[in-house]
């Protein structure tokens, strides 16, 4: 009785990942082990038995930071939008972007290119949670504080955690202002990678 189940399943299945890989993007991100996920066929099956059908959830994107969407820092007047490109920047470990994002060109974030990237290079995996930030403005400038918690795998395989907040400013349109006063930038963080 199962396997007339079974051959329609293998039959669609066939098809499904046929029609998949020849339309499917170069850059789609393989599962855990190197085939692209599997396609949830769009009729329903729920009246099949449970273990005739295995489905794959699909990977997550990790698309580089130059293909990813959002303004860089510089054009940006929306400071979340800011605070996602950061995010990007460091979940890909591209951290010359990621430190570009703090003010005067990277160098408010206190540390050389170099220390800042090994800082966070001991991460083997990072995952940024960013949650509701808070928008105020005092004496020609405006703030965007968020809080934010980073977690994921260390090089050595042991997993860990940071939380603490981020807070992004810029100067309000006033005459004279440069255009790196004008960006949102992060100003500063309790992070300590």
């Amino acid at each position: 009785m199962r396997l007339r189940y079974f051959t329609p399943i293998l039959g669609l299945a066939s098809a499904l990942s046929f029609t998949a890989a020849a339309c499917s993007r170069s850059d789609a991100p393989p599962d855990a082990a190197g085939t692209l996920a599997a396609v949830e066929p769009s009729e329903d099956i729920t009246s099949l038995p449970d273990d005739s059908v295995a489905s794959a959830p699909a990977p997550e994107s990790s698309t580089p930071l130059s293909a990813a969407t959002g303004l860089p820092p510089s054009q940006s007047r929306d400071p979340a939008e800011v605070l996602q490109f950061w995010r990007r920047a460091l979940e890909t470990h591209d951290f010359a972007t990621a430190r570009g994002v703090w003010g005067d060109h990277g160098e408010a974030s206190g540390r050389t290119a170099e220390a800042f990237a090994a800082a966070w290079d001991k991460y083997r995996i990072i995952d940024i949670t960013i949650g509701k930030g808070e928008q105020q403005g005092a004496a020609g400038s405006s703030f965007y504080e968020a809080p934010v918690t980073v977690t994921g795998l260390r090089r050595d395989g042991k997993p860990y955690e940071l939380s603490g907040t981020v807070t992004l400013r810029r100067v309000n349109d006033v005459d004279g202002a440069t255009p790196e006063q004008l960006r949102w930038h992060i100003e500063r963080s309790t992070l300590s990678p």
